[in-house]
């Protein structure tokens, strides 16, 4: 158990964040990984010809990176989330412009951009530190 003396890194995180949130995502997580992946990847595995838990493997794949991002980015301090979505806003514009001309065609949009074997959509890492650059900026 931590006190509120504790005043490592570890400690001031533990009792600033919000627990109820973090709860909140274990148990979505639970749900989507355990319920619905497991009750509804197989069959459509299956008719691609992937391994039966194909689509579960690759939601664990793409949690972990998320839960350390998720657990990670509280420690910084707000220069350096401000400097880290600039960063991330820059690379994702430029990712962004580049999705029409290199991405590949699905269902004939292109909206994705293959990266190292992992589909990726720009869009998505755009919009947060957009908002975030915004505030700074309104701030």
């Amino acid at each position: 158990m931590l006190s509120r003396a504790q005043r490592t890194p570890f400690g001031e995180w533990w009792w600033t964040v919000d627990r109820l949130s973090l709860a909140a995502i274990r148990r979505v997580d639970a749900g989507g990984r355990g319920r619905f992946r497991l009750a509804a990847s197989p069959p459509v595995a299956a008719r691609l010809g992937l391994d039966p838990f194909f689509f579960v493997n690759r939601h664990v794949l793409y949690l972990l990176p998320a839960i350390a991002v998720m657990l990670g980015v509280p420690f910084l301090n707000p220069r350096q989330i401000r400097r880290l979505s600039l960063v991330i806003f820059l690379v994702s514009l430029i990712m962004v412009a580049a999705t029409p001309y290199f991405g590949p065609e699905i269902k004939g949009a292109r909206r994705w951009l293959v990266l190292l074997g992992i589909n990726i959509q720009p869009s998505e890492f755009l919009k947060p530190a957009f908002v975030i650059i915004v505030a700074w900026l309104f701030g």
